[in-house]
Parts: structure tokens; C-alpha cells; sequence
């Protein structure tokens, strides 16, 4: 290899000591800014190069080397600290929140409708409202000394007729209750009230736990079961257009300022910087001592990469050789 001439080494030389490089440099970044969009992205280049980068084992990696460890160090940092939500919301939140609330309305398609099965539900509960059902019915005040009276068996009628069939306890209940509230008398149904008012106070707890626990049986988790299936067929068969539709329910005006309040709030916090450096940094020290190269074969995008990044800077290179600045930023350079 021939030695450089001194023209060269004289030219090198201005480039490696003065501005001159620096001012080839800007000269190349605002001729790439100044390219028309569509001739800087190519919709078909740029979906084959994120088709052919992502697939799902790269995904799963991604997810548990840079997700999952990013998840678990916030949440030890929020631990530590154990700041409120609130004080990752801007002022006048709670307003916007508020109006959120107040101004989205519930899905109207159908499918909210079919993703759970009334007769699911029924056999789910039906045990517990019984066993509620027999369990105030014993604590009934006695008619004429006698333990159970007319209204406990009365009652006690009502929560069995909740173990009948799902075809028929609509009317069976109907029928019941009409027979609770005819077979007493204004004495009696006085004192009725009266128990009631009382075991509403204290039954929260006990019928709390009887749903844990009804929950937590064999029979309970077949039913939870089989009603999470329904659901996700129900989800899946549901027309994508009718989902859609009902996500416009949102208010979405006091949302977008809320989710523009709260990022812009969130960003200026001394603490929220430090949590996004600190994440980056880990993020570099996990992959210390790698090139770009191979932080791109990580990913199967190298060759990608590198073809996307040749025809960016040659488009990037013309158009600056191509500008009157350039000449005179060349005829500075050789003078």
C-alpha cells in the first residue's frame, strides 16, 4: 500500500483537528432531515425488516432478559419507597378521573352479555345463598315457644327451593317468596324485619368466607373453570368491529389530557430520570464488552440492518454532495 501524498495527510490533518469535520457531519444530518418521509421510510422494507427480526423465541428471550429484570427492579425501587399512585399523577387528576369515569359508558355489544352463562353463575352461588338463607331462617325468633316457627320454615323453604334445578327456580323462588310474605303476620313480620336488619349487620364476614370457600372447592374451581372457557370462546368469536366499537366508549377527550399530563409530570420528576438512566445502564452492563454487530445478531438483524443503514446514508451522502454547501464546505477543506 502506497503512502498517502501529502495533499492527503494535509487534508486528514484539517479534518482531525478542526471544525471542519464536525461542520461535514451537520452538513450530512440536515440534508437526511430535509429528504421527503416517504422516500426515508419504505412501508415495504420497514414491515419485512420487523417481520423478519421478530419472531416468538426472540421474543421470549427478550421478555426474560430485559422486561421481566426491568419489572423486578421497579418494583423493589417502589417498595423501597412506597410512594401512593398519586404521586405519579400531575394536579387536577382526580378531576380528570372523575370525568373519565362519568363520561365512558359501559359496552353495549353483545358479547359482554355472553361472556358469562347465568346458569354458571346460578350453580356457583346457589350453595352459598342457600346455606345463608337456612342460616337466618335459625336465627328467626320463636312463635309460640315453638323453635322453628311458621316464618323459619318458611324461609327454610326459600333456601332450598334454591337447590332446585335452573330451569325451574325462577318460579320456584317467585313462588316462595310470595308464600314468605302472605304466611306471616304484621306482628310477626315485623319481627322478621327486625332479625333481618340485625344478620345483615353481622353476615358480611360469614358470607365472605362462604364464597372463599365455595370458591376454593373442587366443584367451585370446575365451575371457574369451565366459565373462563366460555369466556375466552365468546372472546374470540366476538366480530373484531364490534370490540372496537365499544373501546369508543372511553371519554376520550379528559383521557388524552390525563395520559399527556401524567407522561409530561412523570418525565420532569428528579426520581422518574434517574429510574429511565439507571434502567439504560443496566440494560449496557448486561451486554458490556458487546459490538453493535453483535447486539444486532442477537437478533437476526445485521444483514437488515446493515442494507437499510447502506441506502439511508447513500440517499444521505448524494443529497449532501449534491448541496451548494457542501462545495463550499469542500472548497474550505482543500484550500
Amino acid at each position: 500500500m502506497s503512502e498517502p501524498s501529502a495533499e492527503v495527510e494535509r487534508v486528514l490533518q484539517r479534518l482531525s483537528s478542526g471544525p471542519l469535520l464536525e461542520a461535514g457531519v451537520d452538513l450530512a444530518i440536515q440534508a437526511a432531515l430535509d429528504r421527503p418521509l416517504a422516500e426515508a421510510v419504505d412501508a415495504g422494507r420497514a414491515v419485512a425488516l420487523v417481520v423478519g427480526i421478530v419472531d416468538e423465541p426472540r421474543l421470549a428471550r427478550a421478555l426474560s432478559t430485559v422486561v421481566h429484570p426491568a419489572l423486578d427492579r421497579q418494583r423493589q425501587r417502589l417498595a423501597a419507597g412506597d410512594p401512593p399512585l398519586g404521586a405519579f399523577l400531575p394536579e387536577g387528576a382526580a378531576a380528570l378521573l372523575e370525568e373519565i369515569a362519568e363520561g365512558t359508558r359501559p359496552p353495549r355489544g353483545g358479547w359482554v352479555r355472553r361472556l358469562v352463562d347465568p346458569a354458571d353463575v346460578r350453580e356457583l352461588l346457589a350453595p352459598v345463598l342457600q346455606e345463608t338463607l337456612l342460616a337466618f331462617a335459625r336465627k328467626l325468633p320463636l312463635v309460640s315457644g315453638v323453635e322453628e316457627g311458621k316464618a323459619g320454615k318458611l324461609l327454610g323453604g326459600l333456601a332450598r327451593g334454591l337447590a332446585q334445578g335452573a330451569g325451574e327456580r325462577a318460579q320456584k323462588l317467585a313462588d316462595l317468596g310470595r308464600g314468605v310474605l302472605g304466611g306471616l303476620g304484621a306482628e310477626m313480620e315485623k319481627r322478621v324485619v327486625s332479625a333481618a336488619r340485625e344478620y345483615s349487620q353481622g353476615a358480611v364476614e360469614p358470607l365472605r368466607d362462604a364464597f372463599a370457600e365455595r370458591l376454593a372447592s373442587d366443584d367451585g374451581r370446575a365451575i371457574l373453570r369451565r366459565m373462563r372457557a366460555h369466556a375466552v370462546e365468546v372472546l374470540l368469536a366476538t366480530p373484531a368491529s364490534e370490540l372496537a366499537s365499544d373501546l369508543e366508549g372511553a371519554a376520550r377527550a379528559p383521557l388524552d389530557r390525563l395520559v399527556a399530563r401524567t407522561v409530561a409530570h412523570d418525565l420532569a420528576r428528579p426520581d422518574v430520570q434517574r429510574m429511565l438512566r439507571e434502567e439504560v445502564e443496566a440494560f449496557l452492563a448486561e451486554r458490556a464488552g458487546r459490538t453493535v454487530r453483535e447486539a444486532l445478531d442477537e437478533w437476526g438483524a445485521t444483514d437488515a440492518a446493515v442494507a437499510e443503514a447502506r441506502i439511508a446514508l447513500v440517499r444521505a451522502a448524494r443529497a449532501t454532495v449534491a448541496s451548494p454547501a457542501f462545495e463550499a464546505w469542500l472548497a474550505e477543506l482543500l484550500a
